[in-house]
């Protein structure tokens, strides 16, 4: 049942839509149509016209009408706000969030579809884009929030869609997570994160990590950054800063209506870091990641797949629309012969929450086909939830001697951490 509000509210956005109002430049004529509204409103609801009574606090009423029309709207306000949120959804006026622990919900009541465009074309505007009829997209545009907090946005309204507005806004989170507390979540196991603490001390590693969307790849870069010695220069690169480890000795980059991915990995290269950090891969910046790889440069970075093997593939696709002349097959070696670890996060969302969880860590040993990229496990689960076990120690000669050379000071070697023993670096 619409409350008295909602649809005082509800007449109010159309009646911005129809005089077709920018809501920030004429907040002064805004206010005086919402008092207008607000006291016809009163003696209409005294009269008894409308079925709804009038307001005991009008003055209250008005200042949270003026905020919902010149602001966000306190659903919205409210859930950015939120350092639980990490993603909003919009179907016109229908919105669900995803929280960090994975679970969805819906938002009630729903807001005015014509709402929720005027606050989607207000961002798009503060970002210098466009979105209107002419061009009813935007694609991974970084809009800046209250706070100010930035945001990435996607956003569609006709011809593309037949409703409103539908839009998804990615809310980057401060996550501090650290390897330990990968293992208090029951996502890696204590043997698996003491082989991780000693891979990322070990210099110039490449590390892959793989999986779904939402299955936590960035929290894993946040803690396998955390783990970097503190003494290494460290670049890393995003479109959307989601990442917060502290850098001693590095610096954060994000990409630009100047400067994509790609010229931000392409400038990395010059800066000559130990290590490359890449959020996300998704195009040319996979084959300028290559490049800096083969020179020595360390990196770490993400990409969608649902197996370890497979990303080897999405790595190809990604890099071939940098060098078309060489084919999958050759992309794909490229990048089985680039990486030393792979590690695969799942998530199982079929219950009332959702699981995250490391399923795998293995390492590329060298190829003796050309088919697909085949993997070594070392760490498994037989299935998300179930225990995190060791099933190989062969990580190869060249791996384990690096990992090896951060534990000389140490009474264990590798195969003992592995196994379980304890080691501090």
């Amino acid at each position: 049942m619409t409350t008295a509000y909602e649809a005082l509210r509800e007449r109010l956005h159309a009646m911005v839509a129809e005089r077709d109002l920018d809501v920030v430049t004429a907040g002064t004529e805004v206010r005086r149509m919402v008092e207008s509204e607000l006291e016809r409103f009163q003696r209409d609801a005294m009269r008894g016209a409308g079925g709804f009574e009038p307001f005991a606090r009008p003055d209250d009423v008005l200042g949270r009408l003026v905020r919902d029309l010149e602001g966000l709207g306190s659903q919205l306000e409210a859930l950015i706000a939120d350092p639980d949120v990490e993603e909003i959804y919009g179907i016109d006026g229908e919105l669900t969030y995803r929280t960090v622990s994975g679970d969805t919900f819906a938002v009630e009541p729903p807001l005015p579809a014509s709402a929720v465009f005027n606050v989607v074309q207000r961002w798009v505007a503060g970002a210098g884009d466009q979105l209107d009829g002419s061009h009813p997209k935007v694609d991974g545009i970084r809009v800046t929030l209250p706070g100010p907090r930035q945001a990435r946005l996607q956003a569609s309204i006709a011809p593309r869609i037949d409703g409103t507005i539908a839009f998804t806004l990615r809310l980057p989170q401060k996550r501090n997570t650290t390897l330990d507390d990968l293992i208090v979540f029951d996502s890696l196991s204590r043997e698996a994160a003491s082989f991780l603490t000693v891979l990322m001390s070990a210099s110039r590693v490449k590390v892959l990590v793989v999986g779904p969307p939402g299955a936590g790849k960035t929290t894993i870069i946040e803690a396998l950054l955390r783990a970097v010695p503190a003494w290494r220069r460290t670049i890393v690169a995003e479109e959307n800063r989601e990442l917060s480890a502290p850098l001693l000795n590095g610096e954060y980059w994000q990409t630009s209506k100047v400067e994509s991915l790609y010229d931000l990995i392409r400038s990395a290269r010059v800066a000559s870091p130990d290590l490359i950090v890449l959020g996300e891969l998704k195009g040319t910046e996979a084959w300028e990641l290559a490049m800096a790889a083969n020179l020595g440069t360390g990196c770490v970075a993400a990409v969608h797949a649902d197996t370890c093997s497979e990303a080897f593939d999405a790595l190809a696709v990604a890099a071939s629309a940098a060098v078309p002349a060489m084919g999958r097959s050759e992309l794909r070696s490229l990048f089985a012969e680039m990486f030393d670890v792979v590690i695969f996060a799942d998530k199982d969302d079929s219950g009332s929450q959702t699981l995250r969880q490391v399923t795998e860590i293995a390492v590329v040993p060298p190829q003796l086909g050309h088919g697909g990229i085949a993997v070594n496990p070392i760490f498994a689960r037989s299935e998300i939830g179930a225990p995190m076990e060791l099933v190989s120690s062969a990580v190869g000669e060249a791996l384990e001697r690096k990992c090896n050379r951060v534990l000389r000071h140490s009474r264990v070697r590798l195969h003992d951490v592995l196994s379980g023993s304890e080691v501090g670096l």
